[in-house]
């Protein structure tokens, strides 16, 4: 009989319900160096060059005719033979000379300067690109006006400055134009993108077109996320433009995805490319295909299938093991059983004492768990500290609570690590086919709820019975305590534009979602109440607190006008004694300007202060962050509390917005509170602007600035950094 072919979409279903436990972006971050550093080690036997940052200048070295080489006082150690011949014959001898010689005042100074700063760099940094008028008589259609690239390249524990030269070809030929010719000169086995500042094509050479399928007419144009596999998540890629922004240049293996669908690997290096003034005139990237040969796309398959931490089976193999499985237990005596496996007392050891010590646990972890359990049975890490072991055949099932005790007792004695003794334990739920499922998703399903149920009764083995979904899954106050560990809560941020200034962007407030693997996505409101209750939104506040301040960086660095970002703040965290320090930590950290972060307290709960409260109030004060009230008009706060606080803002709560329209008692109460904050200097913002006719009457009565679907829905950062800059 043939198996039933498994629904679309069912591989995804299985990682997005059940192996919630998204790992860290530090961890993934170690896990990419660790595959960078694997890759290099395979090119390395294969006999083949390793590649590094230095990639795009030994390509242009490769395909310039023309190039020079000066150290760090600008002198000329080297030179292309055709360079060198043509200077000989004209101007005589030119490897010893001073670069300034050659070149015309007043540029002279400045490309002095200049050379002096890129060998400075202490790694390759960004490269600098100017059109220069030589001294020399050297021929070109404008008599002695070249084109010149500027990049460093460190050799032997120096750092020499390489100048790829071509000849200009007009003076109305921009310099983002000019470098067609850098990138259609570097041969076709190695791949070249040019894109503009703002990441759409210009030029490609055809090693490019060779890699991913596509003629030149089709990339010139578009933005290179048209060629992304899917592979990396946004934190990969934030990470990426971090580095690239902060040192001007990236180097490290990518997935891409051809024209045709196959996801390749390569190795990209990323440079950006000024003028002489500073400014960015476009993106440089080289690629090399690490998939060319069928021994190392042998060894890159098996890597796919591996952690790369623990070296165990991922995910995936296990995906693809019980596929296999499921398409040949179809009518068949076939026995299979499920143990699904979450870590007891990780997470202090991982938030306390370091990720380097988390990684070593890990390790050990999954050292004594394989050597526990026989060769021919799956072991598989899918997650954070998630284990899966799949029991094949008759024998394994039977024996499934005996095994999982073999695996308790493999992780009962203490661990020995870097001169620490940690004892880390284990939940262990069971699920077996047919008797829990007769389908991979449902037995998945059937044996991560067994799982929880052991942890919750804080019992070593639980086997899954019916109603424990009902009981369990989904338990969203329970699951709230996982959600940032299994990386399901995010940020969204809503712009507040100022209707009086051209639709400026005044800001943005930070809203957290949070992306439940079964029940979707939760309400807001919901969540946020159910965190009060139980305590877990000091632990999310604290969170979200160094995710806007990271991302407040990340903006900076990417050119992004510097607003204000609002943040809202419980009484449960702003009591906490180190929540004042965690600001001031995040905010140094991440170089970001007190003044720009304001926290939201409600209205509701400004009303609730006890006399210790204000202490707190005034640390944040001290620390340069702003003060705001949320929801203003619902309690009915007396004046003399919001000059107490010495607020800087607050919002006009939605309920009076919705009425604007139709009720003049609405639009009474608005033009009060927005009389109020102008008279006592507060910046008044209205928020659950929705319409057009709420806007026209917020503008009558002098309100500045609106928040709500009208002016925009939450969006994320990357929409509101384009937002902005549109603006």
């Amino acid at each position: 009989m043939t198996a039933p072919a498994l629904p679309e979409g069912a591989r995804d279903i299985v990682t997005e319900q059940l192996f919630r436990y998204a790992q860290d972006m530090d961890e993934l971050m170690r896990q990419h160096s660790r595959l960078q550093q694997h890759h290099q080690m395979i090119l390395q036997s294969l006999g083949q060059e390793v590649h590094s940052p230095d990639l795009l200048p030994h390509l242009l070295m490769r395909a310039s005719p023309m190039y020079w080489v000066t150290d760090a006082d600008g002198r000329i150690t080297h030179a292309s033979s055709q360079l060198h011949w043509q200077f000989a014959q004209q101007v005589g001898e030119l490897v010893g000379r001073n670069v300034a010689q050659l070149i015309r005042p007043p540029q002279d100074i400045l490309i002095d300067a200049l050379v002096k700063r890129l060998a400075g760099q202490g790694v390759m940094g960004n490269a600098v690109q100017c059109r220069l008028e030589m001294a020399g008589p050297l021929p070109s259609p404008q008599g002695t006006v070249w084109e010149a690239l500027l990049m460093q390249i460190r050799q032997g524990g120096k750092a020499d400055v390489y100048w790829f030269l071509s000849p200009a070809l007009s003076d109305q030929t921009s310099l983002l134009q000019a470098q067609s010719a850098f990138a259609h000169a570097v041969d076709p086995d190695h791949g070249l993108i040019v894109t503009n500042p703002f990441g759409t094509i210009s030029s490609v050479n055809s090693g490019c077109c060779r890699l991913t399928g596509y003629a030149e007419a089709a990339l010139i144009g578009q933005n290179p996320r048209m060629l992304s596999s899917g592979r990396h998540d946004a934190e990969f890629f934030q990470s990426f433009w971090l580095e690239l922004l902060e040192t001007g240049s990236w180097s490290g293996t990518i997935f891409n995805r051809r024209k045709g669908g196959q996801i390749f690997l390569q190795w990209q290096t990323v440079t950006m490319v000024e003028d002489l003034e500073g400014r960015v005139l476009s993106y440089m990237a080289a690629m090399v295909d690490l998939s060319h040969t069928e021994q190392s796309s042998k060894r890159l398959e098996a890597m796919a299938y591996s952690d790369a931490l623990t070296g165990l089976p991922n995910r995936r193999m296990m995906v693809d093991h019980l596929e296999r499985f499921f398409a040949e237990a179809v009518g068949s005596d076939h026995a299979m059983a499920l143990l699904f496996i979450d870590l007891n007392r990780f997470k202090p050891i991982n938030d306390d004492l370091g990720h380097d010590m988390g990684d070593l646990v890990l390790q050990e972890v999954a050292s004594r768990m394989r050597n526990a359990l026989p060769n021919s049975l799956l072991l598989a890490r899918v997650g954070g500290d998630e284990f899966v072991v799949v029991l094949s055949g008759a024998k394994y099932v039977e024996q499934a609570e005996a095994i999982a005790a073999q695996l308790q007792l493999a992780l009962k004695p203490p661990m020995f690590i870097k001169q620490c003794t940690l004892s880390v334990g284990a939940s262990i739920g069971c699920a077996e086919y047919l008797r829990d499922g007769e389908d991979m998703v449902t037995l998945l399903q059937h044996a991560d709820a067994a799982m929880y149920s052991a942890k919750r009764f804080g019992l070593p083995f639980c086997r899954y019975d019916v109603g424990m979904d009902d009981s369990d899954k989904p338990n969203l106050e329970r699951d709230l305590w996982l959600a940032l560990e299994r990386q399901q809560i995010s940020l969204v941020y809503q712009p507040q534009i100022r209707s009086d200034a051209g639709q400026t962007v005044r800001g943005c407030e930070a809203l957290m979602r949070w992306q439940h693997p079964l029940a979707g996505e939760v309400d807001p409101t919901l969540f946020i109440s159910l965190a009060e209750r139980s305590g877990a939104i000091v632990a999310l506040g604290n969170w979200a607190v160094e995710q806007v301040c990271r991302q407040m960086r990340l903006w900076r660095a990417q050119g992004m006008a510097q607003i204000t970002l609002s943040l809202n703040v419980s009484l449960r965290q702003l009591r906490d004694p180190d929540f004042a320090g965690r600001v001031k930590h995040a905010l140094e950290e991440n170089s970001v300007d007190p003044h720009l972060l304001e926290m939201e307290l409600s209205e509701t709960q400004a009303m609730a202060f006890v006399q210790g409260d204000t202490r707190h109030i005034q640390a944040l004060r001290e620390l340069g962050v702003r003060i705001a009230i949320d929801d203003y008009g619902i309690s009915f706060s007396s004046l003399s509390r919001l000059n107490f606080l010495s607020i800087s803002s607050f919002k006009i709560n939605p309920q009076c917005v919705q009425d604007l329209a139709h009720s003049a008692d609405a639009r009474a109460i608005s033009n009060c509170m927005i009389a109020i904050g102008q008279a006592m200097g507060i910046e008044v913002i209205a928020q659950g602007v929705e319409t057009e006719a709420q806007a026209q009457v917020l503008a009558g009565q002098g309100c500045r600035v609106i928040q709500g679907f009208y002016a925009s829905h939450p969006v994320c950062a990357e929409t509101l950094l384009e937002m902005v800059k549109g603006r």
